[in-house]
C-alpha cells in the first residue's frame, strides 16, 4: 500500500501561530496591531513606572556560588573515589 503524502503549508499572518497555552503569539498580536493582555498594575500604582538602578558589584551578589561550587567539587570527588573503590571490588 502506497504512503500517504503529507502536505505541510506555511503559517501566514492571517493565521498567527499558536503556542502551548492556545494563545497567538505576543509578536503576531503586535503586527496585527492588537493590544496586548498585559499584566495589571496594582491599585493606587502608576503603569510603567519605572526604578533608577545602580551598578551592581557582582562579586558581592554571586558570593555564594564559590562556596557551592567548592562544595559541589568535594560532592563529585567523593562520587569518583566510591566509583574507583567499587570498581576495584567488582573486580
Amino acid at each position: 500500500m502506497a504512503k500517504k503524502k503529507i502536505v505541510r503549508r506555511a503559517p501566514t499572518s492571517a493565521s498567527p501561530r499558536m503556542y502551548g497555552d492556545g494563545k497567538p503569539s505576543q509578536a503576531a498580536q503586535a503586527a496585527a496591531g492588537k493590544p496586548q493582555a498585559g499584566p495589571r498594575p496594582a491599585a493606587g500604582g502608576t503603569a510603567g513606572a519605572t526604578v533608577a538602578r545602580g551598578p551592581v558589584n557582582l562579586a558581592q551578589e554571586y558570593s555564594y556560588v564559590v562556596g557551592d561550587l567548592k562544595r559541589l567539587g568535594m560532592i563529585a570527588g567523593a562520587l569518583f573515589a566510591v566509583l574507583v573503590v567499587l570498581g576495584i571490588v567488582v573486580r
